[in-house]
């Protein structure tokens, strides 16, 4: 390619700078992985020279490669598929996005229904019976979930109290109520839920993911003091406590499976022993998990994830190649574009080959159903 093709020279683009979540990544440190995933890819060295055509970069677009693109949510996010739809209205506005929906975010909605499974929690927790914690959840909920069959299977999921189960649930909880207090939203800034309840340092350390005023929140939570109390006990009297930490750790609230995650690990705590493999922790005599917390509108259909996804990526070949759009996905993604220009064209192409290898490589490839890269990464 003109003005050569080399480690230095693709680092010195604003192409290299929108790869978070994916080997490529690792470039920027390391030669060999520059030599595995980027040196022979073709169709970089195509973006590269597109960008070089440009001459000059405009800001708007430096933040929008830096911003929304790079920082799409590696499993997808619970919302799919509006991050990478955001990208998009990015690049057709000409301007980067006041706050990306990406990873550590979720809106007051998504909080208020884990919230009710924490009252839930509490009230087995305190010896109360399903009956206590169905009508009080009956009364505060109108979403039309039947709270007092959802209490009954809980507790009986969760069987009669033990120490372990008692400091898995409180650890259960600690957990979840950090997601609550401390990920973000448009209208949150760590400044409307759990206000009552000081549950570690929530002012994060490290990346932002994209929004600049908030840094992550994971590593904190861990040193909270009674945090420690709970995990060393754990550690003494769980046989299977690194598989339990896992899985409170994972917890994600962002996740498109949140709440069935949930459900795997209460299943866990009640049985005491893990039912199912995590990807990082093996269970030695995986289970069916049956649902139990009447969640199931929470969690995403594979199938039209799948569909929309391969329209969506069609469609910003199809826009960039100048090939008429196709279908509703090509022609929405058209109208969010707007008028072509030669810098929006390089971001187009950008976009549709940072989804590529975000999908082979990210837990977003397993919702659209993309086969993961032989070597597991």
């Amino acid at each position: 390619m003109s003005g050569g093709w080399s480690r230095a020279a693709w680092l010195d683009t604003v192409s290299s700078r929108c790869w978070w979540y994916t080997p490529l990544d690792e470039a920027a440190a390391s030669d060999a992985a520059w030599q595995e995933f980027v040196a022979g890819d073709e169709e970089l060295q195509r973006i590269v020279e597109d960008e070089r055509a440009l001459g000059h970069v405009p800001d708007w677009a430096r933040q929008v490669v830096e911003g929304p693109i790079n920082y799409l949510p590696g499993c997808g996010h619970y919302l799919f598929p509006r991050a990478y739809v955001e990208a998009v209205d990015a690049i057709g506005a000409q301007a980067p996005p006041g706050f990306i929906h990406g990873c550590y975010t979720a809106d007051g909605g998504r909080k208020r229904r884990m919230a009710q499974y924490l009252l839930a929690l509490d009230a087995w927790l305190t010896g109360a019976g399903p009956e206590d914690a169905g009508r009080e959840l009956a009364r505060l909920d109108e979403s039309g979930t039947d709270w007092g069959a959802a209490c009954a299977d809980l507790w009986s999921v969760l069987g009669e109290h033990t120490e372990m189960k008692l400091l898995l649930v409180e650890r259960t909880l600690h957990r979840q109520r950090w997601w609550l207090k401390s990920l973000v939203w448009d209208d949150d800034a760590r400044d409307r839920f759990c206000q009552d309840r000081y549950l570690g340092d929530t002012g994060g350390s490290g990346p932002t993911y994209g929004n600049p005023d908030f840094t992550d929140p994971w590593f904190l939570e861990h040193r909270a003091g009674r945090v420690a109390e709970v995990e060393a006990r754990l550690a003494a009297i769980c046989e299977h406590w690194p598989w339990f930490r896992t899985a409170i750790y994972h917890s994600w609230l962002c996740a498109p499976k949140a709440f069935r995650f949930l459900e795997v690990l209460l299943w866990s705590i009640g049985r005491g022993r893990p039912a199912k493999s995590l990807p990082s922790a093996h269970a030695d005599q995986p289970e069916p998990v049956p649902g139990f917390l009447r969640c199931e509108d929470t969690v995403l259909d594979p199938a039209s994830a799948g569909a929309w996804w391969h329209d969506f990526t069609v469609a910003l070949d199809d826009w960039w190649r100048h090939r008429a759009a196709a279908g509703a996905v090509g022609e929405d993604v058209r109208r969010r574009l707007d008028a072509r220009t030669d810098v929006k064209r390089w971001l187009v192409r950008l976009l549709a080959r940072k989804l590529a290898v975000h999908a082979r490589y990210a837990e977003v490839g397993k919702l659209v159903s993309i086969p993961p890269e032989p070597n597991g990464r």
